[in-house]
């Protein structure tokens, strides 16, 4: 067997038991018991989400933060080292990927389907805020 089946067939294993456990991690939008909620386990429910998003938010913002200081190390030391071979190319590389990372995560708001369905919870309700 050479190196790329090996390599080839890690990964298909890999990636079939990684999926089931991020289906798992994923909480359904509507779990059983939802519509019993009232209208204060609602806004409670919806004040944890909104923390968790804010938390997911942060650690994304830092892990970009880390990868621009690496980038920028990279593209420091390419122009230190003038630019030439695979350096220079490969920096080029990496500040084109960050860049393209960057508007994809500015230009898509991510819909959380879990909020979505306590603000229609809280509509069908009439609940209002004290």
């Amino acid at each position: 067997m050479t190196m790329s089946m090996v390599l080839s067939a890690a990964a298909t294993l890999g990636a079939a038991l990684w999926i089931p456990l991020a289906l798992a991690a994923d909480a359904p939008a509507a779990p059983p018991g939802d519509d019993a909620l009232t209208c204060e386990q609602i806004y409670a429910q919806g004040m944890a989400q909104t923390q968790r998003d804010q938390q997911e938010r942060a650690k994304r913002n830092d892990e970009l933060r880390s990868q621009r200081a690496a980038t920028g190390a990279m593209v420091t030391g390419a122009m230190l080292a003038g630019g030439l071979g695979g350096t220079g190319q490969a920096a080029q590389a990496a500040v084109e990927a960050q860049a393209d990372s960057q508007m994809a995560m500015a230009s898509a708001p991510q819909s959380n389907p879990r909020m979505d369905r306590l603000k229609q919870l809280w509509a069908q309700k009439h609940c209002v805020k004290k």
